[in-house]
Order: structure tokens, then sequence, then C-alpha cells
């Protein structure tokens, strides 16, 4: 499970920039491969002890960027997600990061 990994570094750079400080609310956005119930978990493990012990987490899924075969144009999707304009294929041309730091607040 490499999302451990993620979270642990997304957890240590949380700490870090509270400089001692306890931690209120940290927002983490997935990529559309990755599963929200899994970071959860690896998040409640990883802060055990830390100062982001008691913080509120909140995960949003992130998107891909695609671009349409067909029509060209960009859109935000997963990589089975049809074109919103003509309803064929796409190709991912910008993946979202699988785990990322959107922002965190003090308690």
């Amino acid at each position: 499970m490499h999302e451990q990994g993620l979270i642990a570094g997304v957890a240590a750079e949380v700490v870090e920039r509270a400089g001692g400080g306890r931690v209120g609310r940290v927002v983490i956005t997935v990529g559309p491969e990755i599963d929200p119930l899994i970071v959860t978990t690896a998040w409640q493990s990883t802060v055990i002890g830390t100062t982001a012990e008691t913080a509120d987490l909140v995960v949003e899924k992130a998107l891909d960027t695609m671009q349409c075969f067909t029509c060209g144009i960009e859109y935000e999707g997963a990589k089975l997600d049809p074109c919103p304009k003509c309803g064929l294929d796409g190709l991912v041309i910008r993946a979202a990061p699988e785990i990322a730091l959107k922002s965190w607040s003090p308690a």
C-alpha cells in the first residue's frame, strides 16, 4: 500500500508547518485511482502521537485533465470518462497527483 508512504509525507509536512502547534483541519486531494477510505485509514495510523492527531481530515477527489481524441476539447475526468461534448474517448494529458496537501489550519 504505497498510499501509506505518501500520507506519511503529507503528515510530516503539516506537522512541520504547524511548528509545534496543534493542527485543526487538513484537506487532502486524491487522484481518481486512489480510494479515499484507504487514505483516511493511513492518515489515522500515521498521525498518532503528533500535533495532527486530533485534526479533522477532509479528503477531496481530484480529476485528471483529459483531451478528446475526436473533437479535441480538454475536460476534467477519470481515464474512462467520455468527452462531455461528443461522448467519445479521451486521453489523460495531465494526471492529478495521487495524494496532495491542499490546505491545513491550526486548531
